[in-house]
């Protein structure tokens, strides 16, 4: 049973108590008249306190009712009786301070408000103006152009500034009124919009949600619960005032006396957005998950610009603009407790997460608090418990109320929800209900259960829930247990339903920033630990990021199309070889079944599920094969061919395999030189991204068949150029070389430009500069100073046995836990240790090679691509000096290789490719 948190909330009575008011224009003279000199309004335009804000509202109230035609309330209404209604008037001034006074200014002229976004589409923007019916938009003077063009020729647009600024003098010249004249001259309340918000339109068309001042006013009553609001708060508004979150924040605090921040995040960016936060001294935010995963990554990457001097010794510093939050409340999207634990290290000693439910309709519904000392839920966080004037239930099918811990449908009963949609009585009569006692009720179509001590729990929509084999399987089960995955940063999951073909899940995949993206193989096995066969995704696709629209959602519509999906595999499609080979392949991807003409590496297999996938071949079949006959052999058709006829009858050169054949042949092939310990496999991804080049790949000697390795990266080069010589005999070159690659790759350069041939053009990605042995010495035994030798006859007896010893191991003795290393790698290539622990062998056995090499400077052009966390960033304009395009990728090291950077990376390979060519 879920047991409740610790409730963290002030217990005191709030400053502004709940009383009976009829419209938003009524608490607003109240808080006034109550805190007159507090801050109201900060951030993105002009500061104003609350005496300040009210005299410019009521005036700019008086010149609206000159301007703007007058009201014949023929807007198109709400609810399903859809009675007349206030014609609604357009605001278009950014997320400024400016809007909000233009919206309060609004309120008190009787009028409803649409807050247009800028950011849109101007397509976008013209049908939402269509479907409200907006004629008039006030506008500032950067967006006055975009709203013409909106609005079209039978529309009006009215310079906000200019309004303000006459509103301004005029309050100066005449401050007579007193803030209960703004609320006594026109008094639209209760059930009346004051705002409509426009839905994201990613599962259909837009619907206008209009928001009642009455449902203003209880959301704030009920935000005196959970975010207690109070003068001296700085609440960061960094969500769009077009959202009904945007709103519902902005007047949440500025109805509780606390000061409204506006700073759009979408502008500024997470660094400015946190230079803007601490800048406004800002004590409280709300924003998506999304957000906050994307501060929690800005401030473990870069780290805070100052030290908070509150923290103990040893603890991580804090970004000051995080150090003073009271609270975060993250509302829009689910939140887990991995995003939980992520986010703690970052914010204060107390500063409180709280995740809010609420929609656009029901304005908040739940809220749970997570404290610095509270047990942090595993999986998805539970929507929480509902506020004074809210009521959650669970309904069955039948209507009747469900038992705790019985999933059901979610209906909401409240007298402050939203009157229904704006000129959709039909789609308001399939939501909005009444109960028995007469309050609304509101069915939203979400799939929930209570437990036992009211806490809420959503379990997604019930329109998501789709037939999978005969189950009823609801998609973002799969993505909790997706974000269950350590190393799942974002994630969705949909259907992919495409009669007469079985319904398939696709999960769209992002990996945490910094670490080694997760290969979909490795995450099917982790789902089957989670979940049944049922709801596995059949495709898995990694993203850079996912789609989002203008209310930071998932943009289901932009995702990409899935790939090829897993297939039953049937005696008569398949022969013996190829079902028995296949079968190996769905046991280490993850799958049920696999395409003839799929190949490897496209369902998922990264280098560790090629080992395991060779190793089981060998242990079942008797078949010993590489991994780079897996690169020349990519498809299940093809790789069953390679097993059936044994390895021996298709000799291949163990430290080159020819990865890719050009499609479109013209250009000169592409070398590709691998990193330490790695296989050319690793540049398979890369290879189906450059069509128009034979790829080849080259691995160290000794990687897959017993061999000495070389110990210098000169004669790597040399056999690296012999190779080269037989394929290509003459230029010109390109190299491509990934981490000890990169090296290599300026060697082969070099010995191919003294040699008369022409170098193309040379790609490092993110090789690091080799560390000279006094620089490895400090960074390993910094502390350990030998004590000198003053006997001259034990100094040549040390003399001796130190040459002996240089003979043996050139690079030293070494000491403490690298002892082992230093053995494991002298016995590289020639002792197999068996499984991962050859590769890391001959990972030791480079490292020491690079340390005691100088690179070569490179004059001709080439392409230097950075991932994360490369130190050696300024060091290389001493080796690049000739033409070099820096490429920076958000990846980590080994990732750049694999879906979903290495379309990346493949285009900036490719323009250079091409801006280098002769006669371009």
């Amino acid at each position: 049973m879920q047991t409740g948190p610790t409730v963290h909330h002030r217990t005191t009575e709030p400053v502004i108590p709940p009383a009976d008011d009829h419209s938003v224009l009524d608490r607003w003279a109240r808080v006034v008249a109550t805190v007159p000199e507090a801050p109201a309004l900060a951030g993105a335009g002009t500061a104003r306190t609350f005496r300040e804000t009210d005299r410019t509202v009521r005036s700019l109230a008086a010149v609206l009712g000159d301007v703007l035609r007058p009201d014949d309330r023929s807007g198109a209404g709400v609810g399903p009786e859809q009675t007349g209604a206030s014609v609604p008037v357009g605001i278009m001034a950014g997320h400024t301070t400016e809007t909000v006074v233009g919206m309060l200014a609004l309120f008190a002229a009787g009028r409803t408000v649409v807050v247009l976004d800028d950011h849109l589409p101007e397509a976008r923007l013209q049908h939402v103006v269509s479907l409200a019916g907006i004629t008039e938009v006030l506008a500032d003077d950067a967006r006055t152009d975009l709203a013409a063009a909106v609005l079209g020729a039978t529309g009006t647009v009215h310079q906000l500034d200019a309004l303000i600024a006459r509103a301004t003098d005029t309050a100066t010249a005449t401050d007579t009124a007193t803030p209960a004249d703004t609320a006594a001259a026109n008094r639209p309340g209760g059930t009346d919009p004051a705002a409509i918000v426009f839905t994201s339109g990613s599962t259909g068309l837009p619907k206008g949600v209009a928001m009642t001042h009455r449902q203003l006013l209880r959301n704030v009553e009920q935000s005196a619960v959970s975010a207690a609001y109070r003068p001296g708060d700085l609440v960061g508004v960094v969500l769009p005032l077009s959202f009904a979150a945007g709103i519902l924040t902005t007047l949440d605090s500025m109805l509780s006396g606390a000061a409204a921040v506006l700073l759009d995040a979408r502008d500024l960016g997470t660094e400015r957005l946190l230079e803007g936060m601490d800048t406004e001294h800002v004590t409280a935010v709300v924003c998506t998950p999304h957000l906050l995963r994307s501060i929690v990554s800005t401030v473990s990457d870069h780290g805070p610009a100052t030290a908070d001097p509150r923290r103990h010794a040893g603890e991580p510093t804090l970004h000051p603009a995080l150090a003073r939050l009271r609270f975060v409340m993250t509302v829009g999207e689910p939140i887990t407790g991995t995003d939980v634990h992520a986010a703690r290290p970052v914010l204060g000693d107390r500063t409180v997460l709280w995740n809010g439910f609420g929609s656009s309709e029901m304005g908040a519904v739940s809220y749970f608090p997570v404290g610095p000392d509270d047990e942090v839920p595993a999986g998805v966080v539970p929507a929480g418990y509902t506020p004074p004037g809210k009521t959650a239930r669970v309904l069955r099918e039948d209507g009747s109320v469900a038992d705790a811990g019985e999933t059901g449908q979610l209906v909401v009963v409240s007298d402050g929800m939203t009157a229904g949609y704006w000129g959709a009585p039909e789609k308001t009569r399939e939501h909005l209900g009444v109960d028995e006692d007469g309050t609304p009720l509101w069915r939203q179509g979400d799939l929930a259960r209570l437990e036992a001590d009211g806490c809420l729990v959503l379990l997604g929509r019930d329109d998501d829930a789709v037939k999978v084999r005969g189950y009823l399987v609801e998609p973002s089960e799969v993505e909790a247990a997706l974000r269950a995955v350590e190393d799942v940063h974002d994630v969705v999951v949909t259907a992919l339903v495409e009669p007469p073909a079985v319904t398939r899940l696709v999960a769209y995949v992002v990996g945490r920033p910094g670490r080694r993206t997760p290969a979909p193989a490795a995450l099917r096995r982790a789902l089957r630990e989670r979940l049944p066969e049922y709801m596995v995704p059949a495709a898995i696709v990694p993203m850079p990021e996912l789609p989002r629209n203008e209310r930071g959602k998932v943009d289901r519509a932009k995702l990409p199309g899935a790939p090829s999906l897993e297939v039953e595999m049937v005696e008569g499609e398949y022969d013996q070889w190829e079902l028995v080979v296949g079968q190996i392949w769905a046991e280490v991807l993850g799958l049920r079944g696999v395409h003839l003409d799929e190949d490897f590496t496209a369902l998922g297999g990264d280098s560790l599920s090629a080992e395991e996938m060779l190793a089981i071949v060998q242990a079942r079949l008797g078949v010993d094969l590489r991994a780079s006959e897996l690169l020349e052999q990519p498809t299940l058709r093809a790789f069953a061919r390679r097993v059936r006829v044994g390895a021996k009858s298709l000799p291949s050169h163990p430290d080159v395999v020819k990865v890719s054949e050009a499609r479109q042949p013209g250009r000169p092939p592409v070398f590709c030189l691998s990193g330490a310990g790695a296989l050319g496999l690793t540049f398979l991804p890369l290879s189906r991204y450059l069509p128009e080049h034979d790829v080849y790949a080259f691995q160290q000697h000794g990687l897959e068949r017993r061999a000495v390795p070389d110990w210098s990266i000169q004669r790597t080069a040399r056999r690296t150029v012999e190779l080269m010589r037989i394929v290509q005999p003459r230029g010109p070159y390109l190299l491509v070389g990934h981490s000890l690659g990169g090296l290599v790759a300026l060697e082969v350069a070099k010995l191919l430009t003294e040699g008369g041939e022409h170098v193309e053009h040379v790609a490092i990605l993110d090789t690091y500069l080799p560390r000279s042995s006094a620089e490895q010495a400090q960074l390993h035994f910094g502390r350990m100073q030998p004590t000198p030798i003053r006997n001259p006859a034990l100094r040549a007896v040390k003399h001796g046995l130190d040459r002996m010893a240089k003979r043996i191991l050139p690079a030293g003795v070494p000491v403490g836990e690298e002892f082992a290393k230093r053995v494991r790698a002298y016995g590289a290539g020639v002792l197999r240790y068996g499984g991962q622990k050859d590769f890391d062998a001959l990972f030791d056995q480079a490292s020491i090679v690079t340390r005691r090499h100088t690179p070569t400077p490179y004059a001709g052009a080439a392409t230097f691509v950075l991932a994360d966390g490369n130190p050696d960033v300024d060091g290389w304009g001493d080796v690049l000096r000739g033409t070099t395009s820096t490429v920076r990728i958000e990846s980590e090291h080994s990732s750049l290789l694999r879906e979903p950077h290495v379309a990346e990376l493949a285009a900036a390979l490719r323009t250079a490719f091409t801006t280098d060519r002769p006669g371009s």
